[in-house]
C-alpha cells in the first residue's frame, strides 16, 4: 500500500507525467501506422479504420506530452547541469516542432476517416499523405526523444550538446556591437601634386611726360 500510495503521490509531478506519455505518440503512432499499412497491404477497410482511429488517438496524445514537459519545466531545471540544461533546450525547441506534426497527421487521418465512410473505393492521395504524415511525425518523435534522453542518461553522451536552433538564428541576425567589429584599414594617403613657381609679371615701362 505505501508503493501505491507513493505512486499516486508521484503522478502529482508533471514532469513524472511527462516520462509516461512521451512514448505514445512515438510507439503508438507506430503501431498504428504499421496496422494502417498492413490495412492497405490486405485491401482491409476495418483493419484501416481501426489503424487510422489509433493515429488520431496517438497523434493528438502529443498535446498532453508537450502540456506536462511545460508543467515541469523549472523543478527539472533546478535539477541538472549546465550541460543537461542544454539539451533540454534543444529537447523543448524540438518538441515543438514535434507537436505541430503530429496535429497535422491527426487532421490528415481524421479526413482520411471521414473520406473512407463517404467514398468507400477511397481517395489514394489521402492514404498517400497519411503515410508520409505519420511517418515524418515517427521521425520527429524519435528526434526529440534522442535529446530527451541525453538529459538523464549521461551514457548516452557523444560529444557536446547542440546550440538550439532559434538561438543561433537569434545570433547570426543581431549586429555585431561597435568594438567587435575591426575598423577599415585606411590607404596611404594620395600623393601631393609639386607645386610649380609662379612666374612674376615683368614690370610695366612708363612713358615719359611729352
Amino acid at each position: 500500500m505505501n508503493e501505491l500510495h507513493e505512486f499516486l503521490e508521484t503522478l502529482k509531478q508533471p514532469e513524472y507525467v511527462h516520462v509516461l506519455l512521451h512514448p505514445i505518440p512515438v510507439y503508438g503512432l507506430a503501431t498504428a501506422l504499421a496496422a494502417y499499412l498492413a490495412g492497405l497491404a490486405f485491401k482491409s477497410r476495418a483493419t484501416q479504420v481501426v489503424a487510422l482511429t489509433l493515429m488520431i488517438l496517438t497523434s493528438a496524445s502529443g498535446w498532453l506530452v508537450q502540456h506536462y514537459g511545460h508543467e515541469g519545466e523549472d523543478r527539472v531545471e533546478t535539477m541538472i547541469t549546465q550541460k543537461q540544461k542544454a539539451w533540454f533546450a534543444v529537447h523543448e525547441e524540438r518538441g515543438e516542432r514535434t507537436a505541430w506534426m503530429l496535429y497535422g497527421t491527426a487532421a490528415i487521418a481524421a479526413l482520411t476517416l471521414v473520406s473512407s465512410a463517404l467514398f468507400p473505393k477511397g481517395l489514394s492521395f489521402l492514404s498517400s499523405a497519411t503515410v508520409l504524415a505519420g511517418l515524418a511525425s515517427l521521425l520527429l518523435g524519435i528526434w526529440t526523444s534522442h535529446a530527451g534522453g541525453q538529459i538523464r542518461h549521461k551514457e548516452f553522451y557523444q560529444g557536446p550538446p547542440p546550440e538550439p536552433e532559434k538561438k543561433a538564428h537569434t545570433e547570426k541576425l543581431s549586429p555585431q556591437p561597435p568594438e567587435a567589429v575591426a575598423p577599415a584599414r585606411e590607404g596611404p594617403p594620395p600623393p601631393l601634386e609639386p607645386e610649380l613657381p609662379q612666374q612674376e609679371a615683368p614690370p610695366s615701362e612708363e612713358r615719359p611726360p611729352q
